[in-house]
């Protein structure tokens, strides 16, 4: 906070917007007077509580993003967003048209968002793969999280690559 203030001041003797000698003469003042000195006190003060508000409420939103919290019977449960990620990937790992993948979890509250990026393998029907793929990872996670939230999985996919196997045939057939 304090590296605030003093960079503060220190960019309005910079821009010259507050001269040194006007600065060093309003602190002489405040000093001077104690009822100055107590309401700079004060506006300090409350400047350093609206500080540390805006401080929490920012962890505060950014714990929340990474992870999906809930009560069970015990106590709270956390899964972070290294667990989803890691079930996506495992179940990814099964589907051979799968070549590479990326993947970005949004999560809002208990509500879950998937986005997954796809190059796929030729010789597949793609709609019929990554509604597999949706369902299977949909199934995974709800043994995961519970019924409570709604999952929504996107499939973008970037490309499709042909396999060694395509591009023999190619070759044989042109």
């Amino acid at each position: 906070m304090a590296f605030l203030t003093l960079g503060s001041l220190l960019l309005m003797v910079a821009l010259h917007l507050l001269a040194l000698q006007d600065a060093v003469a309003r602190i002489q003042a405040i000093y001077s007077d104690p009822w100055k000195s107590m309401q700079t006190g004060a506006l300090g003060l409350v400047f350093i509580l609206v500080g540390l508000a805006f401080s929490k409420m920012f962890i505060k939103r950014g714990r929340e993003t990474e992870m999906i919290i809930f009560q069970g019977g015990i106590g709270p449960i956390v899964i972070s967003v290294n667990t989803i990620e890691d079930s996506v990937k495992k179940v990814l790992k099964h589907f051979s048209l799968v070549k590479e993948w990326k993947t970005k979890t949004l999560i809002d509250g208990r509500d879950l968002e998937i986005r997954l990026r796809l190059v796929l393998w030729s010789g597949g029907n793609v709609p019929t793969l990554l509604n597999s793929i949706q369902q299977e990872i949909r199934d995974r996670l709800r043994k995961i999280l519970g019924p409570s939230g709604e999952i929504e999985i996107r499939c973008d996919v970037v490309r499709v690559d042909e396999t060694e196997l395509d591009m023999r045939e190619g070759a044989v057939s042109g």
